[in-house]
């Protein structure tokens, strides 16, 4: 007669159960399209958190489901954060304004939100990645560009993803004379001690950019002659600025040829984003020579 012992099986190791990230590489290629396309203020860190939560290998199938579950509003909200859009609290304080808005007006601001090119280039990636999915395993590219992303944010690169860090054909000068360097330039525009453009576009680096666009603008200086000549006449000049009123607005109406417009000696059609108030557009277009400073000081100034 003979005995059978029953060995107990030994657990298989843990590195059998990488899984990969299945869908979840389809959400961190849209975010590395969004990326290069400049739409996102995208964390690196974060997402290499949330990407190694996905990445975890769990024995159990169950436990393996449910972490996806989880992750599904985890990573709506960390995609939420990687946007320019406004924050839940923003959202919530300004909730009674837009509830006032008619059904007409929230349907055209939702079509004037929605690119239709973006959408389209966001299907050609999701028949891309269904289609070489078969064949590639597309986690490992996707690990490989989220390191790489941190690593360009520990190093500091001399280079950029970033729209914002394409070279510009501004002049930029390491003086402390931005006028005189205004009258050597020729055609392009100088400022004065501006830094390269080439920091990613998040709230604490364009606000340090504008500071320093401040500062560089108030070294402009405008001389005025002693005296006028014997011939000189006076004149008037007469600015007429129209607030909240846009030429897209015009265009709009169908009133762009309107007869009005050939009145004026001097109709100014492109703008920067610099002031959208009437009132401090009108001062900065006196003061051009003189630099352009701070709104809120300019006006102080003119009171």
């Amino acid at each position: 007669m003979t005995q059978h012992t029953q060995t107990p099986s030994m657990p298989s190791p843990l590195w059998q159960y990488w899984r990969g990230l299945s869908g979840w590489n389809f959400y961190f290629l849209v975010k590395f399209g969004l990326l290069w396309a400049g739409y996102l203020n995208f964390h690196p860190l974060l997402n290499l958190v949330f990407m190694a939560f996905l990445l975890m290998p769990i024995p159990k199938y169950r436990l393996h489901r449910l972490r996806h579950w989880i992750a599904i509003p985890v990573g709506f909200a960390l995609f939420w954060h990687d946007t320019w859009l406004p924050g839940p609290q923003s959202i919530m304080s300004q909730g009674t304004q837009v509830a006032e808005f008619s059904s007409g007006y929230m349907l055209d601001l939702i079509t004037r939100f929605i690119n239709w090119q973006m959408i389209g280039a966001v299907f050609v990636l999701l028949v891309a990645w269904l289609f070489l999915s078969q064949w590639v395993r597309v986690t490992v590219f996707v690990v490989v560009i989220m390191v790489w992303l941190n690593v360009l944010t520990l190093t500091g690169p001399v280079f950029t993803l970033w729209p914002a860090g394409q070279p510009t054909d501004t002049v930029t000068t390491t003086g402390g004379n931005a006028a005189a360097t205004v009258a050597t330039a020729g055609d392009k525009p100088v400022i004065g001690d501006m830094p390269a453009q080439t920091a990613p576009p998040t709230t604490a680096n364009l606000n340090a950019w504008l500071n320093t666009f401040y500062t560089a603008e108030a070294k402009r200086k405008t001389t005025f002659p002693a005296q006028l000549p014997p011939d000189a006449q006076p004149f008037d000049l007469l600015v007429i600025n129209i607030c909240s009123l846009s030429w897209s607005d015009v265009e709009a109406a169908g009133l762009m040829s309107h007869p009005l417009w050939s009145h004026f000696d001097i109709l100014f059609k492109h703008f920067n984003s610099g002031t959208s108030y009437s009132g401090p557009a009108a001062i900065r277009l006196l003061r051009a020579s003189c630099g352009q400073p701070s709104p809120y000081p300019a006006l102080s100034a003119s009171r």
